[in-house]
């Protein structure tokens, strides 16, 4: 059913509704027939929203500026709730308004509109900024220095020497900057190549950024400003035919990545990963070779943000299939193990085995608990596997298999032991993978049965069926287990508990296996015996007892069907 102004409180949700009310609209208007835009207040953050209402109440195409991806956001919903309590005041005073503005235009004398425009912008000093800018004659360039004070007029204009900023205000000034700095941006698109007007450019990114670090709170505005410019500089500077045009273009930002010995520009980087993702021709590797240059000599470890300006170079290079040029200047980040697990592969992918090992055993010495040196042990021996280094690969599958069991790992690893040695592993390995069975881990309950498997000691197989053990590792040892110990092996499978831990995942993997299960059980017992053994385990007594676990359950449906 359609979201309408007649419903909405029955189509919405109790909890969107909860958090609407939470909201503040402020200046609601009907722009035009059925089409309502506000600022809506949420805290201290302010967001931009639309609603249509068609004209049969229906809610038509709405939008909103906060980043949820929900369809309908509690901004909206606010909006909503607003319009519907107010639709036929608004839509008439809205619509008078419109016609009376509309008439008056037609009709005042060019005089009286002049002075009032003239007494309007002395009493509002941005509207007073966004005339003069408008109607001056237009500058065909632009120094820093006056792009500066542009800036700065702008925030005198609309903030004045207030200490405080709300987000009605600063919305006004980023509105602000859009109209009296867009000359200065259209400067620099007609001539990306000369220095002057990249300092122009940058003088504006700088000091529009400058100004936000000021600003108290996560308004994004500021930036949202600075980086939707940038994206509309791409094509002016992709646009140039000659190569070394668009590399001097280019170079500007890149030698600007860096702020004195500490600070980087990521928004910078951002828009040179944006330059070359568009580009298609080779050139683009010049300009990656300027980008590497710059970082190769600059000390990240020691920057802010320095992680993150390694892993975008490293991200430019990666992506473009430049790593074999300049794997020499990436290093692991301390604690990121996603990005130095993707390092380490690639170095053992393009054969630097030496460098990988390094890496590997840093992180590893580095490390406080085993268990975070899990991935680096694995790419270890996966090196020395390629390096055919038996003595270095049995130690690592040693240290690895209370993590991975694998069981072709254990018995090789066992198979290198002493009596004494072989024993103790064996101890050590089998207690792990029941500790891991019991808390319904991956591969605890498989290690077990496979151990007892291989050693032919299937009354211990058996005795392993517990609360934690899946119905498809018993089906895969049924065999074996139910000619060893036919009546202990159907009392084990019947008394096999699931408390409130038995997850719904685990139950979707086991029940595809109760039809197998069931038929092996028929092959071996009569069904009057199963249904004697269902009934003797129905009744729940007590926690420890609570009745019939699934398959037994699912037996019982199915000997009563049969």
């Amino acid at each position: 059913m359609p979201l309408t102004l007649k419903n909405y409180s029955k189509e919405l949700t109790k909890d969107l509704l909860q958090q609407a009310e939470k909201n503040q609209v402020r200046e609601c208007d009907e722009t035009q027939k059925g089409h309502f835009v506000a600022y809506v207040d949420e805290g201290n953050d302010t967001f931009d929203v639309s609603i249509t209402i068609l004209p049969d109440g229906a809610v038509g195409k709405s939008t909103c500026d906060c980043k949820t991806r929900v369809p309908f956001c509690r901004h909206k919903a606010a909006l909503l709730v607003h319009i519907a309590g107010n639709k036929k005041t608004a839509s008439v005073k809205i619509s008078k308004k419109e016609n009376q503005t509309e008439t008056l235009l037609d009709q005042v004398e060019f005089s009286g509109l002049k002075d009032w425009v003239k007494n309007l912008v002395e009493k509002n000093k941005d509207i007073e900024l966004a005339f003069i800018q408008h109607f001056s004659a237009k500058k065909q360039s632009y120094t820093t220095a006056e792009v500066s004070k542009l800036i700065k007029d702008a925030i005198k204009a609309t903030i004045g020497s207030k200490r405080t900023i709300d987000n009605t205000q600063l919305k006004r000034l980023v509105e602000l900057w859009g109209d009296v700095l867009e000359p200065v941006v259209a400067y620099y698109h007609a001539n990306v190549v000369e220095n002057t007007a990249f300092q122009s450019f940058h003088t504006l990114m700088d000091d529009c950024l400058q100004f936000q670090s000021g600003v108290s709170g996560g308004n994004t505005r500021i930036s949202k400003y600075v980086n939707e410019t940038l994206l509309r500089s791409i094509a002016p500077v992709n646009n140039l035919i000659n190569d070394e045009a668009w590399i001097q273009a280019t170079s500007f930002f890149v030698n600007n990545i860096l702020i004195n010995t500490y600070g980087v520009r990521l928004h910078y980087l951002q828009h040179l990963q944006n330059i070359i993702a568009a580009e298609v021709s080779s050139r683009k590797e010049k300009l990656i070779g300027l980008i590497a240059d710059v970082y190769e000599k600059s000390k990240p470890q020691n920057m802010h943000y320095g992680s993150y300006y390694t892993k975008a170079i490293f991200g430019i290079i990666e992506s473009n299939g430049l790593f074999s040029c300049y794997y020499k200047l990436f290093k692991p980040i301390s604690f990121d193990n996603d990005y130095n697990e993707k390092l380490i592969s690639l170095l053992i992918e393009n054969n630097q085995l030496e460098l990988a090992k390094k890496y590997c055993d840093d992180q590893i010495a580095g490390n406080y608990r085993e268990e975070f040196s899990v991935s680096y042990l694995k790419f270890l021996k996966e090196i020395y596997t390629l390096e055919k280094n038996e003595e270095k690969i049995a130690a690592i599958k040693k240290q690895l298999l209370p993590y991975t069991l694998n069981f072709d790992d254990y018995l090789f690893t066992i198979g290198r032991l002493d009596a004494e040695e072989a024993k103790k592993f064996r101890t050590k390995m089998l207690t792990k993978a029941r500790s891991l069975m019991r808390d319904r881990k991956d591969g605890g309950a498989e290690f077990v049965f496979r151990l007892f498997d291989h050693e032919k000691n299937y009354r211990k197989l058996i005795e392993s069926i517990e609360s934690g053990t899946p119905y498809s590792v018993m089906l895969k040892y049924f065999e074996p287990m139910v000619s060893a110990d036919k009546i202990r092996l159907i009392e084990a499978i019947a008394k096999k508990r699931e408390d409130s831990s038995y997850s719904y995942s685990r139950r979707a993997a086991d029940d595809p296996c109760f039809p197998e299960l069931y038929a092996a059980v028929l092959k071996y017992y009569k069904p009057d015996f199963l249904k004697l053994l269902i009934k003797e385990n129905e009744k729940p007594s007590g926690y420890y007892n609570p009745g019939l676990n699934s398959f037994m359950a699912y037996m019982k449906e199915q000997l009563a069907n049969d």
